[in-house]
């Protein structure tokens, strides 16, 4: 298990209280109030929670499964170094490959088909070899593993 790190200050002097709620001792001191935030979501503790209870904050499973840095691994897999945990581009449903085929999946919740690997609904990743040789065109981007930050910034989480 990772040590938990502050989403403000990204320092690892933090204290768990209960569940998923944490206090960072440094900007606690900083602000002159405690500062508790979700080790799950990253985000400030709300307020008017107990320390003891869960995150109530919206859509806090879907944001610490994006944040999550577990990676898939099987070599043999054409989504490998994709996050394991991916959110549809149009319902933000949580999804993950099964590692058999191509990059391409289908959201089963609202049919969108979309690249595992780089997000897109248009990639020309699955080109394979020709990827490299029509690159020249300024409208064929290659397709590239990203990180989940482009969802959570789309998504406003």
């Amino acid at each position: 298990m990772s040590v938990p790190k502050c989403p403000s200050c990204h320092q690892s002097d933090v204290g768990v209280l209960d569940g998923q709620c944490a206090v960072c001792r440094p900007c606690s001191k900083l602000k002159r109030s405690v500062f508790q935030f979700c080790l799950a979501c990253q985000r400030e503790w709300p307020r008017n929670s107990s320390t003891t209870s869960s995150c109530t904050l919206p859509n806090c499973a879907l944001r610490a499964a994006l944040l999550s840095d577990t990676k898939i691994t099987d070599p043999h897999s054409s989504a490998r170094g994709c996050p394991y945990f991916r959110a549809c581009p149009v319902c933000k449903a949580l999804l993950t490959h099964t590692g058999k085929g191509c990059p391409r999946i289908i959201c089963p919740h609202c049919n969108t088909e979309f690249c595992f690997r780089c997000l897109r609904q248009q990639c020309f990743g699955s080109l394979g070899f020709l990827t490299h040789q029509l690159s020249f065109y300024e409208d064929i981007i290659p397709c590239r593993v990203v990180d989940n930050k482009q969802s959570l910034t789309v998504f406003g989480l």
